[in-house]
């Protein structure tokens, strides 16, 4: 089995000059202060820098809608990760691993059982910082999962109990990189979207 994977992905970003864009990106997903005081707003997986598994659709989509058609996307050919220190949250034993650490700080604070996914990870990344915790992970990877999405490729299949079940041909698979400089890739480039 090899101790690294090897994907190209994309980041969708504000419109901008390519020179620039492809100089500072991939740019950061930050905490937000809701307005009216209301909670913190913190990404789905957590602060840090977001990129999609081989998927220009997506990024595409992604610069449709949030930056109302005025976007750019890089691309990243090859980056190479390391399987240690990617926590995937796509394969089982990454998420068993998560879950007894959410089960540790359930039974010392219960509310915390009602935090979503990106409190979490923000929370194991302070006691990481202060070495209370073994959260080694520099790469977070997880399927959105967005199966009502009119342009989710998808096969239905019966099993015995005639009920119908779905096989996903296109998941929509993100990369939340920790830390920009570990971004370890091959070759970048600017992607001119077609608005």
């Amino acid at each position: 089995m090899s101790s690294h994977i090897i994907y190209t992905y994309q980041h969708t970003c504000k419109i901008g000059h390519e020179a620039y864009i492809l100089h500072n990106a991939p740019f950061k997903a930050v905490k937000k202060k809701s307005p009216n005081g209301g909670p913190i707003k913190i990404p789905f997986l957590g602060e840090g820098y977001y990129l999609w598994e081989e998927n220009i659709e997506a990024a595409i989509r992604w610069g449709k809608k949030h930056y109302t058609n005025e976007y750019s996307i890089v691309e990243y050919i090859d980056v190479t990760i390391i399987n240690d220190e990617l926590l995937n949250l796509i394969d089982r034993r990454n998420i068993a691993y998560f879950k007894e650490l959410q089960k540790i700080y359930i039974e010392k604070r219960p509310d915390s059982a009602k935090w979503r996914l990106g409190t979490w990870i923000e929370f194991f990344k302070k006691l990481r910082d202060i070495n209370e915790l073994k959260f080694p992970f520099k790469y977070i990877k997880a399927d959105e999962h967005l199966p009502d999405l009119e342009e989710y490729d998808r096969e239905k299949i019966y099993f015995a109990d005639g009920l119908p079940y779905f096989t996903f041909f296109s998941p929509l698979l993100m990369l939340c990189v920790l830390d920009k400089k570990e971004l370890n890739f091959k070759a970048k480039r600017f992607i001119k979207p077609n608005h």
